[in-house]
């Protein structure tokens, strides 16, 4: 069976894992390793170094390896494999990341994704989503993101950055984004930005501050809430899906406060034969929701059949 690689290159951490890729992926191996914040050569030689251990724990080589896929943040170009912008990947500007891993791999071909659109192929191909044509994957972790999937196709837009949901504006005025702008369901709603205003490390201590009553994290809760419904109407009045896929770190321990709110929302306020139309959904693939897409994105696209995500 042939193996390929995935990878995932997040702000804290790399991982990879090699896998035969049928029907449905079969792990082989995997590792994992923190993410260097010494500039992008040295993101390269860790993915690398990863991509290496990984195989040498399955027992193959890189000439046993049909190609790979890293999942990596944007905005990028999925086509020429060029990061244009990493903000939290010190020096991660106009980088060709898909060059210098595939130079980094005796030439293994490479190709780099967007991390929420590599993770909608996955969840299209074998996970939540399956047979279905009309979707939003959506993360809510320490960012907000997403892709749209619309009649069977990814929702690229001119430049590659459709699906940027994080974005979208729910109010006329609050906290500063950290994309310049204000308003973004990001700024209120993100598991950063909550720890941010409450002043704590995590979000996690935002919820149990609210749990035992203190008033400013009820308000940061209930203000994040609120993102959320607005955000819920916006998707099912604009793009009409069928599902929406929510996944991240604040919506696996939060499902109430994110995949609630976003129901309540959706319910109460949004047109009303969309509302009918769409169910809310937790992924099905979890935390290696990432490395599973990006398995099947680099089997497609080495087969030459990307015309589904391209």
């Amino acid at each position: 069976m042939p193996a390929y690689l995935g990878l995932d290159l997040g702000g804290t951490q790399i991982r990879s894992l090699v896998a035969e890729a049928g029907e449905r992926p079969r792990v082989l191996a995997r590792d994992t390793r923190p993410t260097p914040r010494t500039g992008p050569d040295d993101v390269v030689a860790q993915i690398a170094a990863s991509a290496r251990r990984s195989m040498s724990d399955a027992g193959l080589t890189t000439s046993d390896v049909i190609a790979g896929c890293c999942s990596a943040p944007g905005p990028l170009d999925h086509r020429t494999g060029i990061v244009h912008q990493a903000p939290n990947l010190v020096g991660m500007v106009e980088f060709p990341l898909a060059d210098r891993l595939s130079r980094a791999l005796d030439g293994t071909r490479v190709y780099v994704d967007h991390d929420t659109k590599v993770a909608a192929i996955g969840e299209g191909l074998v996970g939540a989503a399956i047979g279905v044509h009309d979707f939003v994957y959506v993360t809510v972790s320490t960012g907000i993101g997403g892709a749209v999937v619309n009649a069977g196709r990814l929702l690229r837009g001119v430049g590659g950055t459709a699906g940027e949901i994080g974005h979208w504006p729910v109010a006329l005025e609050g906290p500063r984004c950290g994309c310049g702008s204000y308003g973004c369901v990001e700024s209120f709603a993100s598991g950063g930005d909550l720890a941010a205003q409450f002043g704590t490390p995590s979000a996690e201590a935002v919820f149990a501050a609210a749990e035992r009553g203190d008033r400013r994290a009820v308000t940061l809760v209930e203000r994040a809430a609120a993102a959320l419904e607005a955000l819920g109407i916006g998707l099912v009045n604009v793009f009409n899906p069928s599902l929406i896929v929510v996944g991240g770190s604040v919506a696996q321990h939060q499902p109430e406060h994110v995949l609630g709110s976003m129901r309540r929302g959706i319910a109460t306020r949004a047109f009303r034969v969309p509302a009918q139309q769409v169910h809310i959904v937790p992924p099905a693939l979890g935390a290696d929701v990432s490395l599973v897409g990006a398995v099947l994105a680099a089997r497609e696209r080495a087969a030459g059949r990307g015309e589904w995500f391209l």
